[in-house]
């Protein structure tokens, strides 16, 4: 089986910023290769908090309450008027709902990071994915999973006292906390303070996930900032077509 994941920015103006990785899966393993000129198979679309919905509810929803909450928060009058679908996703308590393309099937970014953290983090890891101005944090501690959203920006956080950091992000505190994102590359050096272990993703974390032909791996490497939803991604789609076979 051959599908192409594309991980989509969408920056204010309309302007969308994509890379994608063509995925095979040989011997239960995922391979990626260059996708240059092919279409996607399904699309993870980065987080937008002037336009994504995102709350936390007192406990987890179960899908069919989560079906609730879009019809709670986006009537079905503006539904017919959208040319995007709402596209909606949880995690722990946070609810994220996006307006992605209805052409293509979507994963969610909050899967793709959880993804991520299952494959190469630890019993207590994180990650922070920055893009858009905005903020996703999603931590692993032994097999519980908790994810957190902000509309701040990554400088505005990184400019905060370390004590309040735990007012935007409750439990900000793992064994690491592993940085990705567009908005990275606003950053020549990034750092969250002596109390916190972190680093900038690399292309090792997802070793555990795919391996790479020699052109995918030159792009990964360059920029694996870029690329964490996107593999994420793909290691989920997999599970799912699996699974439906």
């Amino acid at each position: 089986m051959e599908f192409v994941v594309e991980s989509r920015n969408r920056f204010e103006g309309g302007t969308v910023d994509a890379v994608s990785l063509s995925f095979r899966i040989e011997d239960g393993k995922l391979i990626a290769a260059d996708s240059a000129g092919i279409l996607p198979s399904v699309t993870v679309q980065a987080f937008r908090p002037e336009h994504d919905i995102f709350y936390h509810t007192p406990e987890p929803l179960t899908p069919a309450e989560l079906h609730e909450e879009v019809a709670i928060h986006i009537p079905q009058t503006l539904h017919e008027s959208l040319n995007d679908r709402v596209f909606p996703s949880t995690l722990g308590s946070l609810v994220l709902m996006q307006y992605t393309n209805p052409v293509y099937p979507s994963i969610s970014p909050l899967a793709a990071l959880r993804e991520i953290l299952l494959a190469d983090g630890s019993v207590n890891s994180a990650i922070l994915q920055a893009d858009n101005g905005g903020l996703l944090f999603v931590r692993k501690a032994g097999e519980h999973f908790e994810a957190h959203a902000s509309a701040h920006s990554l400088k505005t956080f990184l400019a905060l006292p370390e004590d309040e950091r735990d007012t935007i992000f409750p439990d900000f505190v793992a064994s690491e906390i592993i940085m990705s994102g567009y908005d990275l590359d606003h950053f020549e050096e990034l750092n969250l303070g002596p109390l916190e272990e972190s680093r900038r993703i690399a292309v090792s974390d997802f070793l555990s996930i795919s391996t790479f032909t020699e052109d995918a791996l030159k792009a990964v490497e360059l920029e694996p900032h870029l690329y964490t939803l996107c593999i994420g991604a793909a290691s989920v789609f997999a599970q799912i077509t699996k699974e439906a076979a």
